[in-house]
């Protein structure tokens, strides 16, 4: 058996827009992957929700 491919995920939530795309420059810059996904849902019935960074980190073995 041999490993082939190892990935990490990492979900961030930010306190604005501005916060989250200067942390997406910094992660994409370190080789993660961003999904694209801005605003995650915290509650349906409130409709409240957040910034959200969700990245993945792939290391070819």
């Amino acid at each position: 058996m041999r490993k082939v491919l190892e990935y990490t995920h990492a979900t961030y939530h930010y306190n604005s827009r501005e916060e989250r795309e200067n942390h997406v420059a910094t992660m994409e810059a370190d080789g993660w992957e961003c999904s694209g996904q801005i605003k995650e849902t915290v509650s349906l019935h409130s409709g409240e929700y957040v910034y959200c960074g969700k990245f993945v980190k792939y290391v070819s073995l």
